[in-house]
């Protein structure tokens, strides 16, 4: 993959190797031997494995995925390929030799006779039987892209990254070979063709893997007391378990292991992209930090404990107070979501029966904050965990522009759902702008935005089950993008934007702006509500709308007391009119520790990355912070929620801003207003 680049080496030489036997008792083709002579093993259980003369019992059946390659028009050729041929004596640097249809390359790592690091380079192919080419797989994260660390292969010089040098160092064993699949090794990266055809052939490659090799690093920031935790947390769900797992949250001197573990969790390998088809296709996976090693169920048993008690860690660890998260994250956040729980919800989709077209967009959305050198790869890494009619319309090939990928994405999302989410993707706050000139509704995958998209989040469903009426009014380059909307109305006044990242002071500040001046100056001049009326709508507002249990409550009765109280605790200098100060007395709970939670638990991710707003006929919402006075509000038929559009350029056209909760129109009601004449159908061209 284009992430693990690989620098040719500096160095030639006359390549006089001797034969080596594999690790299990492959024969494959070597890249640079001698001669054609196919290289042999002594035969195992009086058994010849020469993998050009294997039975026909002995080869599995194409898989679905092979017959989506034959489908695209590539050639399956037959076992193992007599293409790789020795480079001559004149060449001057070390040279790949081509590989055909399935064809892939295996390596075989040499014993460690010596401290340099010495591999061949085998040609194998897909159709051969997996018992018949046995081989681990390594999923690593890239680090240092710059590749330094020298190797031998084939004889010459070749030169990886670290990361990658550290993981052969791991799996490589004293007294035998092993056989093992690497990407920087085993794809040419400067061969865009080879890439593009090697990288469509992935999920296969980890699939038919006899198992995974998961390298999260070297022994490093106390990671043995993560290790430790790990093995030592209770994975048997009784009375008695829990409760040892409440007194390890709670207990001091297990402190730093939930310290160590959260930075292996932050480790970079869990932000690699690429992990997730490695890992979802792997038959078997085993991680391995430094010395230690563990089973994938045993990390992925840990996280789902991990969730099911977020609630203790989140008090006793609380964000902003508990040092140790290099983002600022929550112990909670990170132990639960993320690490090898990441995964989790992506092993769901994949596992689905009934998985349509729309899990293209769930995928992707969930991956969103994986990190990929190569931009296209936001969309080509997730293949591997898609259905097969998903992939056959995005064939990776890395000639294609960048602009070209990610609007097919929304053009296949468009027509296969009939469903317009997709756009709301496209996120611009904090400030951002794409350096590919992308239309304004054309999500850039490769930006990692501090928020997400409301409809998918919670569950709205502003335009009913209506399907959408869109269009493409400049084919094939597909800037334009016609869609029909019920027009709700035009932003009035907006407050503050909230950031990412906040303190709760940041929210505290948020919600006096938002009740001084917005909501103050719509109770002056609100003729038909009263201020208890108005103020319900605002709680519930800056809250999403979100219940807070099985009872109906006043959202006036949470939202005023709390922020009212924390304003007057924290802010002690900030004068609060009376209607606060009296709202600040009726806060029942004494402690500011419980008050933090609440306000983190319900508020932050309403209102991060968002403002309030008021329309000219008295709506009031939570949109993008990006929003302007004067941008219209409407419902999109085939969207979750509503979303903001800002008038832009010459004649009727207008830049996406974001989508937005309006309140009372987040399940229909526009749909409902609209077939009773209530509220009018527009036609809206986004650029």
């Amino acid at each position: 993959m284009p992430e693990n680049s690989v620098s040719p080496p500096s160095t030639p030489g006359p390549e006089k190797r001797r034969r080596r036997p594999t690790a299990s008792g492959d024969t494959l083709q070597a890249q640079h031997a001698p001669s054609r002579e196919r290289i042999r093993r002594k035969p195992t259980r009086g058994r010849d494995l020469n993998l050009h003369h294997l039975e026909e019992d002995e080869v599995d059946e194409p898989s679905n995925s092979s017959l989506s390659l034959l489908r695209a028009g590539i050639t399956l050729p037959s076992r193992i390929s007599n293409t790789s041929i020795p480079t001559s004596a004149g060449d001057s640097s070390f040279q790949y030799r081509p590989i055909h249809g399935t064809e892939f390359r295996l390596v075989r790592l040499l014993p460690a006779n010596m401290s340099t690091i010495k591999c061949e380079l085998l040609h194998a192919s897909l159709e051969t039987a997996p018992t018949a080419q046995k081989y681990i797989a390594i999923s690593y994260a890239w680090g240092d892209i710059d590749p330094d660390t020298r190797i031998q292969v084939d004889g010459s010089p070749f030169y990886i990254t670290p990361s990658l040098h550290g993981a052969l160092k791991r799996l490589r064993k004293q007294d035998e070979s092993v056989m093992i699949w690497a990407d920087a090794l085993c794809i040419d990266q400067r061969n865009k063709t080879e890439l593009s055809q090697q990288v469509g052939m992935m999920a296969i490659i980890y699939g038919q893997a006899e198992s995974v090799a998961v390298w999260l690093g070297p022994e490093s920031d106390d990671s043995e007391l993560a290790i430790q935790l790990i093995r030592e947390i209770p994975q048997h769900d009784d009375d008695g378990a829990n409760d040892a797992i409440v007194d390890m949250i709670a207990a001091d001197e297990w402190k730093p292991h939930f310290s160590a573990l959260v930075r292996l969790f932050e480790r970079d390998f869990w932000r690699r992209l690429w992990i997730v088809q490695e890992i979802l296709n792997a038959r078997s996976v085993t991680a391995y930090c430094g010395l230690s090693a563990l089973s994938w169920d045993i990390l992925r048993g840990v996280s789902r404990i991990f969730e099911q008690f977020a609630e203790e860690l989140r008090y006793h660890f609380p964000r902003g107070m508990t040092k140790g998260s290099q983002h600022g994250l929550s112990y909670a956040h990170i132990l639960s979501s993320q690490g090898p729980a990441s995964l989790n919800v992506l092993q769901t989709l994949k596992n689905a029966e009934n998985a349509d077209p729309g899990t293209l967009l769930d995928v992707i959305r969930i991956c969103r904050s994986k990190m990929a050198s190569e931009p296209r790869d936001k969309v080509f890494g997730v293949l591997g965990v898609l259905p097969e009619d998903v992939r056959y319309h995005f064939l990776p090939d890395y000639n294609v522009s960048l602009r070209e990928v990610y609007t097919n994405v929304v053009d296949f999302l468009l027509h296969t759902t009939r469903r317009i989410d997709v756009i709301c993707e496209a996120i611009y706050f904090p400030i951002y702008m794409n350096t590919v000139r992308l239309p304004t509704w054309v999500p850039d995958w490769s930006h990692i935005p501090s928020t997400t998209a409301l409809g998918l989040s919670y569950g709205f469903s502003a335009a009913s089950h209506i399907d959408a009426d869109f269009d493409f009014l400049d084919p094939p380059q597909r800037t334009r993008l016609k869609m029909s909307a019920i027009y709700l109305d035009t932003v009035r006044i907006r407050g503050i934007a909230v950031g990412t990242f906040c303190t709760l002071d940041d929210y505290l500040m948020a919600f006096l702006h938002w009740q001084a001046k917005p909501l103050g100056k719509h109770i002056a001049r609100s003729r038909e509500a009263t201020v208890e009326e108005i103020d319900e709508v605002f709680c519930r507002t800056i809250g999403l709308g979100q219940d807070w249990g099985d009872k109906p409550v006043s959202w006036t009765k949470i939202c005023y007391p709390l922020f009212a109280s924390l304003i007057r605790d924290r802010l002690p200098h900030i004068s609060m009119e009376d209607r606060l100060q009296g709202h600040a007395e009726q806060m029942e709970e004494p402690t500011l520790k419980n008050r933090r939670l609440t306000i983190q638990n319900r508020y932050a991710s309403c209102m991060e990355g968002r403002c309030f707003f008021i329309t000219h006929n008295g709506l009031m919402g939570m949109g993008s912070g990006f929003i302007k006075d004067g941008d219209v509000v409407c419902v999109p038929l085939g969207c979750r929620t509503p979303v903001i559009l800002r008038p832009e350029g010459q004649g009727d056209e207008y830049r996406f801003v974001g989508d937005t909760y309006v309140d009372e129109y987040m399940d229909g009601k526009a749909v409902v207003e609209w077939k009773s004449g209530k509220r009018k159908l527009m036609k809206y061209i986004l650029h």
